[in-house]
């Protein structure tokens, strides 16, 4: 690797614990292009942060490593504050994001980024991986654009790759995998129809899911063999799409976490 090449790698490493009561930031290691504003508490007594980026995007050959963090009892809520952008790879080398999630017996996660939006000619790789302990709480989603739809750029990005884990006490509760690699073949009807606008996501939590939400059409839930709620959306309207997402993850969040409404400003 060379010298060049080092200064692509964004750090950033969270840890938050529960202290009197209350969840606050225990340790913050950032490297930059990463960045987190400092933490806000929510009313539900939730510890938020928005992860920032003062880069245009990404680029082919970066690299992006998150980890965080939960304690025994502390709630987090990790967000991004603008969308991915994704830029044009000339050298044909991936931008790529490793994430490491560990949430401590009655923590909570919740990591609910923005949208990915993959420019033409661009290659996206991430990871992701959550281990929970038994009684961790955990939620978890992603919305991906099949490009700068308004800019004609739909279905030209040259890759886009996204594997999801999670596990808990050694068993793997959940697995997703996304492999995106847009051809002449997948311009063709029928590969994403006329829907530009998909997302995925997934719920671990003490509750019992009694109405799983869904749109027909639109969105789908339901539950792994491992016990995790999944879910899927698509749509043809970037605005849409969050407005299903949004309305299908609180009531899950209730259902799942007996969580009132995230009361998040931006």
């Amino acid at each position: 690797m060379t010298l060049l090449e080092s200064t692509r790698t964004g750090q950033l490493h969270l840890r938050f614990e529960l202290r009197r009561g209350r969840t606050v930031l225990t340790r913050d290691l950032q490297k930059a292009p990463l960045l987190i504003i400092r933490p806000f508490e929510l009313p539900c007594g939730t510890s938020m942060v928005f992860v920032v980026s003062p880069s245009g995007g990404l680029l082919g050959g970066d690299h992006s490593d998150i980890r965080v963090q939960v304690g025994p009892g502390a709630r987090a809520l990790v967000l991004t504050q603008a969308a991915t952008r994704v830029q044009p790879s000339p050298s044909g080398a991936a931008a790529t994001q490793a994430l490491h999630f560990e949430v401590a017996v009655g923590g909570r996660l919740e990591y609910y980024p923005e949208r990915t939006l993959p420019f033409a000619g661009s290659r996206y790789r991430q990871t992701l991986r959550a281990e929970l302990e038994d009684g961790a709480e955990l939620g978890l989603s992603e919305t991906l654009a099949s490009g700068r739809v308004h800019r004609g750029e739909r279905l030209v990005f040259a890759e886009y790759r996204s594997q999801v884990e999670v596990w808990r006490g050694g068993q793997r509760l959940y697995l997703d995998q996304w492999r995106l690699n847009p051809g002449e073949q997948t311009r063709a009807p029928g590969t994403w129809g006329q829907l530009d606008y998909a997302a995925s996501g997934v719920w671990v939590g003490g509750g019992t899911v009694q109405r799983y939400p869904a749109v027909p059409g639109r969105l789908a839930t339901g539950e792994s063999a491992g016990g995790a709620v999944w879910l899927r959306a698509a749509s043809a309207r970037g605005p849409q799409l969050d407005a299903d997402l949004n309305l299908a993850r609180e009531q899950l969040r209730a259902q799942l976490f007996g969580a009132k409404p995230l009361q998040v400003r931006r």
